[in-house]
């Protein structure tokens, strides 16, 4: 292998006269270059494909035949690998049997925070007088509120008596040849200067909305002696669990991964913090803090000062979600990736950006008002680069987003990084066309308006995508030619926000893993696609295309073309000899094309196969989310026997039974295991 091309491993007299001819053979060899590059690109895969740690994501299934690992089914999901699983795979062997094996297997084979517990500890036992274990007591305190709250739970101290069902089909628990292993499925998205809701003068709700909402613990995955406990899996907190740690939760240097109470970014000290119920009464609030004092109650998300605060409150906290889904702080690349073409324009949105960058505004109508400057043609991106709320109108003709003729612009909240460019001797700056769209949600709030300027008859209509925001108000289509919207990662808020389209002859609208309320647009030709979405309401549409959704309303279209979703209400389509309605529930009174094992097959059926879900209420953490007790026609019925509808990327039901095909070998004789997720809500005595 070297560095040198093959034409500078010519003899210099070639390499004269070539150049002296107008280097043809230069531009000959560039050819021949790229196959050597590749070739050697080759060989260096193939060293590397020789370790698991390196290796391509297809080779792993190679590697775990060779240690004989015990194949397992393939899960569809970019940010999941079995890599660990193999990795681990002579670990798990030599320590095969003990608790921290099938934690750890767990968590390999779900990718979900996992705590296993041997139920004989938790039994009541007559104690032998030289070994007491004074943990296992036969009644429990009462007076011990924190340790209560743990009840029914991996983390509980109190015993049991025997029960001698079976725990591998989930009915019985507590037994001496036990096993059961509890898996986390919700996940904790943390936030940082989230601009908080203002109730009275001194009264405020963390998320921008209002939304009443439990906070969310940041796990530590780095569990002390090896012993998993509540601060090391992403649980709600409770009011007890915050104020028992309240010196682990809430940080007053501003950590992004505690929750945080700040007023015009001055972090308010904790011992000024006092942890309550806050919840409603006919008066207000249960509690006022006293002038000095600050209270935040973490299962309703709400604070509330003891004096008027004299600025803005922002907060940082977590909030919990089943997965990467809507307008949330995650990593959204490979997304991004295929929407951002060769930016050839670039600006940042902060409230109070650098003096030394003019392409960041302080507000998101100024980099509007930049980009309509742009010729058509251009490629643009505008990166909101804080989770506060920007409170702005972008709903006069002076102000919209216009988008001509070939154009493409993409709105992201992300980060844009400062980094070294060809030159190492120039500070760093902010390079066009890179982004990092991770760790930031910001919330717009107000009427944002978007039109296509391009001629009626142009063959390059322009294009908006939208990504990683949550909206408040509404965001219209006006009349014009706009080619194409799309909403990515993102959530119009349901109830809060609203999509309008007006007569745009060439538009189609794409939601991608994205959060909306009714879809109604004015136009009812507009065409519409919805992958990975949660409807929250009605949608009315032309040609309508759901893969792997959940509408929580009544849907009309003209055709339909529909694989994996979940309709609760009824479907009405006008024409249906077109289009297919495949691996889905919808009410067996819906007007639909020709439908292929979808759910309920008939009248009958409908009584026992419908869809059940945690919670339909936006807002909570299990929102939209199939109960466990849900039909194995829906949890099981969609393409590839997962869950239908918008939680289908997931994966659950193949996690799950990838972990139970593998617990077997690495359980002692004997002894048998239970699986079970985590409760959705684990608040104060709840359990899984």
């Amino acid at each position: 292998m070297t560095d040198r091309s093959v034409y500078d491993l010519l003899p210099a007299i070639h390499r004269i006269r070539d150049r002296a001819q107008g280097d043809p053979l230069r531009a000959l060899l560039s050819v021949i270059q790229s196959q050597v590059t590749a070739v050697e690109d080759d060989i260096a895969q193939l060293y590397d494909d020789a370790f698991i740690e390196t290796c391509q994501e297809w080779v792993v299934p190679y590697i775990g035949d060779l240690l004989g690992v015990l194949p397992l089914l393939p899960i569809d999901d970019p940010a999941f690998t079995q890599r660990g699983y193999v990795a681990n795979t002579l670990g798990y062997r030599r320590r095969k049997g003990t608790v921290a094996v099938l934690e750890q297997l767990a968590r390999d084979l779900s990718a979900w925070p996992a705590v296993a517990v041997e139920f004989f500890e938790s039994l009541v036992t007559t104690q032998h007088v030289n070994h007491p274990r004074l943990r296992a007591t036969a009644t429990a305190d009462v007076r011990d509120g924190y340790a209560l709250q743990y009840v029914g739970t991996p983390f509980e101290s109190v015993t049991h008596t025997a029960d001698i069902r079976h725990i591998d089909i989930g009915r019985g628990r507590y037994n001496i040849a036990n096993v059961g292993l509890s898996l986390w499925t919700l996940q904790s998205y943390p936030l940082t200067g989230v601009t908080s809701r203002q109730v009275d003068s001194t009264r405020f709700v963390f998320d921008a909305l209002g939304t009443s909402a439990p906070l969310f613990a940041i796990p530590d995955t780095r569990p002390a002696n090896g012993q998993m406990t509540p601060l090391n899996v992403p649980l709600p907190l409770t009011r007890r669990s915050m104020r028992h740690d309240l010196g682990h939760y809430y940080g007053d240097t501003g950590d992004p991964e505690t929750v945080v109470v700040a007023v015009n970014g001055s972090v308010q000290p904790r011992g000024s913090v006092v942890v309550c119920d806050l919840s409603d009464t006919p008066t207000g609030w249960a509690h006022q803090p006293t002038a000095a004092k600050v209270a935040v109650d973490p299962e309703l998300g709400r604070v509330a000062f003891g004096k008027a605060p004299t600025g803005e409150v922002t907060a940082s906290y977590a909030y919990g979600f089943a997965g990467d889904l809507g307008g949330g702080p995650y990593d959204k690349r490979g997304a991004l990736a295929a929407h951002l073409v060769a930016p050839t324009w670039q600006a940042g949105v902060m409230r109070d950006p650098p003096p030394t960058d003019p392409r960041i505004k302080a507000t998101l109508s100024d980099a509007v008002k930049e980009w309509n400057q742009q010729p058509p043609g251009s490629s643009g991106v505008i990166v909101l680069m804080e989770s506060a709320t920007l409170t702005e109108s972008l709903s006069t003709q002076a102000k919209r987003i216009q988008v001509p003729a070939g154009s493409r612009l993409v709105v992201v909240s992300g980060l844009w990084p400062e980094e070294e460019g060809d030159d190492p001797t120039a500070p760093p700056a902010r390079l066009t066309g890179r982004v990092a769209p991770r760790s930031v949600r910001t919330h717009l709030n107000g009427a944002f308006e978007v039109v296509g300027t391009a001629p009626a008859d142009s063959s390059e209509p322009g294009i908006l995508v939208l990504m990683g925001v949550l909206l408040e108000g509404s965001l219209t289509v006006k009349a014009g030619t706009l080619g194409s919207l799309v909403i990515s990662h993102s959530t119009l808020a349901p109830g809060h926000a609203a999509l309008k389209c007006e007569a745009n002859p060439r538009l189609s609208v794409s939601l991608e893993r994205s959060i909306t309320g009714e879809v109604v647009p004015a136009d009812p030709t507009v065409g519409l696609s919805l992958s990975a979405c949660i409807v929250d309401g009605d949608v009315s549409s032309g040609d309508l295309v759901v893969d792997s959704s959940t509408v929580l309303g009544s849907v009309r279209a003209r055709t339909l073309s529909a694989t994996s979703t979940i309709f609760v209400g009824p479907v009405d389509v006008q024409r249906r000899q077109v289009g297919c309605v495949r691996y889905s529930y919808l009410p067996v009174s819906s007007a639909v094309p020709r439908r292929f094992r979808c759910h309920p097959v008939d009248g009958a059926a409908a009584a026992r196969v419908f869809p059940s879900f945690s919670s339909t209420a936006y807002g909570s953490p299990d929102y939209a989310v199939l109960r466990t007790s849900a039909p194995a026609e829906i949890t099981e019925g969609a393409e590839g026997e997962t869950e239908m509808g918008a939680w289908r990327f997931l994966q659950s039901p193949r996690r799950l039974r990838n972990l139970r095909a593998a617990l077997d070998e690495y359980l002692r004789f004997g002894l048998e295991a239970g699986v079970s997720r985590a409760a959705q809500r684990q608040s104060a005595g709840e359990s899984p």
